[in-house]
């Protein structure tokens, strides 16, 4: 799972990136961002932790998120602004899901517009952004399919059936609205899935700085938000950097109750819709991440493409269970593992070992 951090420049990005990754980065004072920050940030689980107690495996795997910092937006006006701005967005497409990060703090040590942070000013402009990047995309695309059309190009029959996908797609684009609910069939959802349309994907707002979240600022955005939270960054991020030992001491001081990086994992699984399940073994004990409501088949092809190809069965059992039990041995005892088909959705906290006749 790829996040991306998206904002304007001078909202703090890289110092939300540093208040959650494990190895932080280091900016040049007063050089701009120019490359792409990139770093799996662990997924703690005290389910897993025990799991290792259990089993005592060779290896421990959590799972991880893909955390991306790319430049931020120039805010500028000018045509070299928006090029740029063009540009680090269509770098951005294959991410799976966004972390809107505005500006909560004052500071004079960057050149901003505005000294005061304005977070629905910035909040707005970011939508208007991602809506009319995917408007233009959309609107080139439909262009050239009609001119086939015209044609009578070959693939007109496939061309028409695009170009009205595309249709309702640009009706709801150019009204400022995002695509989040557009209800589609599956072909219809392959056919636009190429275009990888910001406003199809799952965004949440990260208001950084010391002010809070302010009230009722998510629901003034055009994107349709899967979750809303604020950090003060430069507190998280100084407390990242600490001596294991000191960090108590420090989060009691400033009432932080957990680290940055579970807070963040935790808003971004509930927002993007996550869950976690494991494997478990002498060998391994590891954690997947899966979207909430995929089949056990999709699960299987988590871990491996073969397993999803020859599925037979997947053996399952809760966390729960086997930590009650507290062995392989006293569960299976107790019959606590199940059989389970294909399409069995599979739960936050299963644990999984699939049957594979490959």
């Amino acid at each position: 799972m790829r996040i991306a951090l998206l904002g304007w420049e001078g909202s703090g990005k890289t110092t939300v990136f540093n208040a959650v990754a494990d190895a932080p980065v280091a900016p040049t004072p007063g050089v701009r961002q120019t490359e792409t920050h990139v770093q799996v940030v662990r997924v703690r689980d005290a389910r897993l932790e025990r799991c290792r107690e259990i089993f005592q495996p060779r290896k421990y795997t959590p799972a991880g998120l893909e955390l991306w910092d790319p430049p931020g937006l120039p805010p500028g006006t000018a045509e070299a602004d928006k090029e740029r701005r063009h540009r680090r967005l269509a770098a951005l497409r294959e991410a799976d899901a966004f972390v809107l990060v505005v500006r909560g703090f004052a500071t004079d040590q960057y050149p901003y517009e505005r000294a005061a942070p304005d977070p629905r000013e910035d909040l707005l402009r970011l939508a208007e952004e991602l809506i009319t990047a995917d408007f233009v995309i959309a609107q080139t695309r439909a262009e050239k399919l009609r001119e086939q059309i015209l044609r009578k190009a070959r693939t007109q029959d496939q061309d028409r059936l695009e170009l009205a996908v595309l249709d309702k797609c640009l009706e709801r684009l150019e009204a400022g609205r995002d695509l989040a609910d557009l209800a589609l069939d599956e072909a219809d959802e392959k056919r636009i899935r190429g275009f990888q349309f910001f406003a199809r994907k799952p965004c949440l707002l990260l208001v950084n700085g010391p002010v809070g979240l302010p009230e009722g600022l998510a629901s003034a955005c055009a994107l349709t938000l899967r979750g809303a939270s604020a950090m003060d960054a430069q507190i998280d991020a100084e407390l990242n950097a600490m001596d294991p030992a000191d960090r108590p001491a420090f989060m009691a001081e400033f009432g932080i109750e957990a680290p940055a990086a579970d807070r963040f994992v935790g808003e971004v699984y509930r927002g993007v819709g996550l869950i976690s399940f494991f494997t478990v073994g002498e060998d391994e004990v590891r954690a997947w991440t899966i979207h909430a409501g995929d089949p056990a088949v999709v699960a299987a092809g988590r871990i491996h493409t073969d397993l999803a190809k020859g599925f037979v069965r997947a053996e399952v059992f809760p966390f729960d269970a086997l930590d009650a039990a507290g062995s392989m041995r006293e569960l299976k005892a107790q019959g606590g593992v199940r059989l389970e088909p294909k399409d069995y959705r599979v739960k936050d906290g299963d644990i999984v070992h699939i049957r594979s006749a490959l």
